[in-house]
Parts: C-alpha cells; structure tokens; sequence
C-alpha cells in the first residue's frame, strides 16, 4: 500500500469541501440568526430583514416583518441608488431557504457600498433562536392567507426516551469500545488488521467531533460536523480496504503470486500462469460499474428543510439538517464516489493481465467508503425527513452496532485474528500505566 499516496488522497478529499465552503459561502459577510434578530429588536428603523428567494416562494412562507427582494433583481443593480427607496441607507439583513443565494446577494451589495450581511444558515436556521426571541415579532414565520407558524414541534415521550437513549448511552459506549479496539488492532502485524484499526480511529475522531458539537456548541458548528462527516466516510474506506485485504491475504490470495488462489475451480485459467484476464479483476469492475449507478440515488435526491425547536426533558434542541452538510452527503460524496470509482475503472483497465493492481484496490475501497457514507445519511434524512430524532437515534445504533460488529467477528475468529492477545495482559498494562499517572 503507498501511504503517501492515501495520505495525500484523503488530505485532498478532506480539504476541498472546505475550500468551496470557503469561496461560496465564507466570502460574504455573515450574522447568526440570534444576532440578526437582536439587531432587529434593538434598531429596527435602520435595519431591514430581506428575503432574496422569488416572490412566488416568499408568498407561500417568510419570516414575520421581511421583505422581498428577489436575487435576480439584486444582481441588476448597478448602483446602491438603484435599491428600493424602504432600502436607502440602511443595513440589509438578506435572508434565503439556506443561506446560499442570501452570501450571493451580500456580495454583490458589498460591492455596490451597501452595508449588507447574510443570515447564516437561512430561514432553515433562523428558528435556532426562537427560545431566546420567543416574543420577538420577526421570530415567527408568516405562511400564505395570513396564518403564523412557530418553530417549535413538541416530542413524544418515546422520541424524548430515544433522544436521551442515543445521546447518554449509545454514543459514549461504541466510542469507548471503539478506542478500546483500535488500540489492540493498531498493536498487530497483520495489515489488514491494522487497517481496521486505523478505521477505528479515524472513526472514532469524527464521533469526539460530533459530542463536542452537540454538547459545547449546541449542535451549531459547521466544522464539527464537517469532521465527523468526513471522518464516516474514512472509517467506511478504510474499513472496505481491511475487508479486502482480510479476504485476499487470509481466503482467496488472489493478490500473491506464490499462492494458489481459492477462485481457481470457479475461474479455470489464472492470470498467475496464462496470459488470460482475471476473474477477481472482472468482478472488481462490475462493483465498481454498480456502484457508480447506484451512487446517483443520493446524488439526484431531494434537499430537505426540515428545521423546528423542541425539548428534551428539560433542554432545549433545535433538530436541523443543514443544507451545507447535505451538499457534504448528498452532492460532494457521491460525486467523489463516481471520480474515484471511475479512476479504479481506467486503473484496472490498463493493468489487465494481473489481478487487482493495489491502487485500483485503494480508489475501489475509497470510492465505495464515500458512496455508503452518502447512501446511508441520505437514505436516514429522507425516510425521517420530518422527525429528525428518528434519524440520528438510528444513526447511532446503526455505529454501534458496526462496532459489535467487529468485536463479535474477532471474537469468533480471535484464535486466527488475534492469536497472542489475551484481555489480561491488556487489563494489566492498563492498571499499571493508570498507576504511574
């Protein structure tokens, strides 16, 4: 395996997102929701809430007190004297679904001279700050025929018991065996072994990501779950590639030159001792090929929404699946997907005659990491698009039950796998490093 190579690959995948974030997003001024509804209260003769998404779209739903202003006639203005008179010197609060086409709209306002800023997130985030601005009159959204709607949806005691459940008992126990094993697989000499390990790991980073933000910063910080995010599909990579590195070292020795290979009485003729293509390799493009098809079913998917207030117990909680991390899922993984299975197609192509050249094995293992990541978020985003407690309560059984998973395999298999490993000496060198601390 060329560890430049993954290193440099992953460091690649990782930072692209943030630099389009960067560009489309980080380039414009931008104000919270909580913040944006605080300058409204305090001077509101100076401040103007405006809605930049189409007319037909703002009659059907819009924040309390905005105004419409839509983007494309924003970015016909040529001068700041072109505004409306009501927008005449004033700060511009700019509003959209996602916060998208409001930084777009900020720009071309900042660039004229015009003090403007996009509400970070959009009306998708706006509801964030109904607890606070409960009695605010631009906290609640106007809907066609004049009926208001606040961002608040009251859970059952069931989704309440979920919540606490996923978050209190899940969560901690499958971070903790999952730091457990990858200590004792990061310790073996098998590869593939160590693979797993390092998926683990990687895994297990993403999960710190993900309570930081969920019990520090409110489940409100992009970067957090970038990480996490990212971190999945990773762990999902990595564990493909323990996966087929595990079958071709330990079943099949499909890779090794010195070995029979277990396929030979389903293959016939092997590419180790003819000039004849080999089946492995064959079967490789065909996943690769489904993959590829089946990695459009997430990326043609729907954006949703969804965004309300509730409480959990006692604590507040605002349930959102933000745009820019469903572009993360929906858009950029899949599209990632395709590239790299795509690149594994053109590897194998031009390496025919040997089995499975080991960077189509990394680009196959990475493709299909990105893709499962993609599937499964949307896949749990779309079937709870509208009780999103549902969808992280799976979310969190599903990794820990990833986690057993792994832990029942090499349990079962522990006199193969893990022959010299024995829980004592573990415990032990446990006790003894707590003790000098």
């Amino acid at each position: 395996m060329n560890l430049r190579y993954v290193i440099g690959l992953s460091i690649f995948l990782g930072l692209l997102p943030l630099g389009l974030y960067a560009v489309v997003l980080g380039s414009a001024s931008q104000v919270s929701a909580a913040k944006a509804l605080e300058l409204l209260g305090e001077s509101s003769a100076g401040v103007a809430l405006v809605d930049v998404r189409s007319d037909q779209v703002y009659q059907e739903r819009h924040i309390s007190g905005s105004f419409s202003l839509p983007l494309v006639q924003i970015l016909e203005l040529t001068t700041a004297e072109d505004l409306p008179p009501a927008f005449q010197d004033k700060t511009l609060l700019l509003v959209c679904e996602a916060g998208i086409q409001s930084a777009q709209a900020a720009r071309r306002l900042e660039a004229l001279g015009v003090s403007a800023f996009s509400v970070r997130g959009g009306m998708q985030d706006w509801g964030r700050a109904w607890p606070q601005f409960k009695d605010n009159t631009y906290s609640r959204f106007e809907l066609a025929g004049g009926a208001f709607q606040e961002p608040f949806l009251a859970m059952l005691p069931v989704e309440q018991a979920a919540a606490a459940l996923a978050l209190l008992w899940i969560k901690p126990t499958y971070m903790l065996l999952s730091a457990g094993l990858s200590v004792i697989l990061l310790r073996q000499k098998a590869v593939d072994l160590r693979l797993l390990g390092w998926g683990l790991l990687v895994f297990l980073i993403g999960e710190v990501f993900c309570a930081i933000n969920y019990v520090f910063l409110k489940d409100n910080s992009y970067f957090a779950e970038y990480i996490h995010s990212y971190s999945m599909a990773l762990a999902f990579a990595l564990a493909a590639y323990a996966l087929v590195e595990g079958l071709d070292e330990r079943l099949i020795h499909f890779s090794q030159a010195d070995e029979r290979c277990a396929l030979l009485p389903v293959c016939g003729p092997c590419v180790k001792y003819k000039n004849v293509r080999c089946g492995v390799r064959r079967m490789a493009q065909f996943a690769s090929l489904a993959l590829i098809a089946l990695s459009f079913i997430p990326l043609l998917s729907p954006f949703s929404y969804t965004a309300y207030n509730t409480q959990v117990g006692m604590i507040d909680h605002y349930y959102v699946r933000p745009v820019v991390h469903q572009w993360f899922e929906a858009r950029y993984s899949p599209m990632v997907a395709i590239l790299l299975l795509g690149l594994a197609l053109l590897v194998m192509q031009r390496t025919a005659y040997i089995t499975l050249h080991p960077n189509a094995r990394i680009l196959l293992c990475a493709g299909a990491g990105f893709f499962g990541f993609g599937l499964f978020r949307v896949a749990l985003g779309m079937v709870y698009a509208e009780a999103l407690v549902w969808a992280t309560f799976w979310e969190e059984l599903t990794e820990l039950m990833f986690v057993l998973a792994v832990i029942y395999t090499l349990w079962v298999f522990r006199t193969t796998l893990l022959p010299k490993f024995q829980l004592g000496s573990y415990l032990d060198s446990f006790l003894v490093s707590k003790e000098r601390a």
